[in-house]
Parts: C-alpha cells; structure tokens; sequence
C-alpha cells in the first residue's frame, strides 16, 4: 500500500460532497497542478474551486468527524502578516513548499497560504497537535480560524485585481512526528 498524496475537491465554500478526489504519486506532480492552476485567470473566489487535504469515510459529507486523514500535505493561511514575504521564506526554506497569493491579496498586504509536503499522512486523530505543532513552528503565523481538519483552501489563480504570485521551493518534507515532539499540545 502506498501512500499517495491526496486532495478533496469542493466546487463552492458551500460544497459539502466529498466524492470528488485526487491522487498524486509524489510531491511534484501535486505542485505541477499547484503552478499549473495559478496561471488561470479567475474574476475572483466565487470564480474558483477549493481543495482540502482531508480524506474522508466513502459515502459522508465534509465534516470533521468524517476526516480519515490528510493526504501527505498540509496548508496555511496567512492574513494578517507584518514582516515580507522573504522573511517567511527564509524561516521555512529547509522545507518542501509551495506559497501562494489568495484572491484578496494587495501589494502593500499580500495574503497567502503555504502548502508543506508532509513525510506521511496525518491521522484525524493528530490533526489538531499537528496544525497546532506546525503554527507555533511558524509563529502563529497561521489564521486560528483554520485549523479544523476539514477545512478547504481556495485554489491558486490569477485572480483579477489581486497581488498575484506562487513560488516552489525544494528541501525536505516536515517530519510529522518530530514537529508534534517539539510543540506538546
């Protein structure tokens, strides 16, 4: 049995069905569709699908209590961000990432998530340590309002008015096991 990157996909925030999914063998063919969707231009978030790492039981709807695991990756939205976009990068660059523009970033405050290649999946009943583990790490970097084990992403895109940008950097996978030692829950 191998472990394959996974993906929920969702049409709408009000989608709820989770039979529409996707496997990757291996973390750049995941990014691949990553770069490849940010060079759609979409009017706006009405305009774009989302993704979640959640895999859920056959046959239920999103929900936390549904969630078998996350497919091999996680991702973190940041909003409220003072410093550059540099400092964030450099902080994270031993890692496997991708980072992305959402469609309410600006020049002057980007907003953007960061999307971790994982070293294995995590189990829902980790999810909570692991998300917790993995914001201390950044320094409470990430929004708190999204560390639920279903929540679902907006896609990369071009998004018509926004400060657009996506950037792959190459390291290694985060070490679940060794992030949820360091930060105790």
């Amino acid at each position: 049995y191998i472990v394959m990157y996974a993906l929920t996909i969702f049409k709408n925030q009000f989608d709820n069905k989770t039979h529409r999914k996707m496997e990757f063998p291996d973390w750049e063919s995941f990014t691949q569709l990553l770069m490849n969707l940010s060079k759609t231009l979409r009017s706006g978030k009405k305009d774009a699908q989302l993704i979640s790492p959640a895999v859920y039981e056959e046959g239920t709807t999103r929900a936390n209590k549904n969630v078998i695991h996350w497919g091999k990756w996680a991702a973190v939205d940041v909003d409220d961000y003072e410093g550059t976009l540099e400092d964030v990068v450099r902080k994270i660059e031993h890692y496997n990432f991708v980072i992305y523009s959402t469609a309410s970033s600006k020049r002057g405050k980007p907003k953007f998530r960061i999307v971790f290649d994982l070293n294995r999946s995590v189990e829902k009943e980790e999810v909570r340590h692991f998300w917790f583990a993995l914001n201390k790490f950044l320094g409470d970097l990430g929004d708190p309002q999204t560390k639920d084990s279903s929540r679902m992403y907006y896609i990369p895109a071009e998004y018509v008015g926004a400060f657009n940008f996506i950037q792959c950097n190459s390291g290694a996978p985060v070490d679940v096991d060794e992030l949820k030692a360091k930060y105790e829950f």
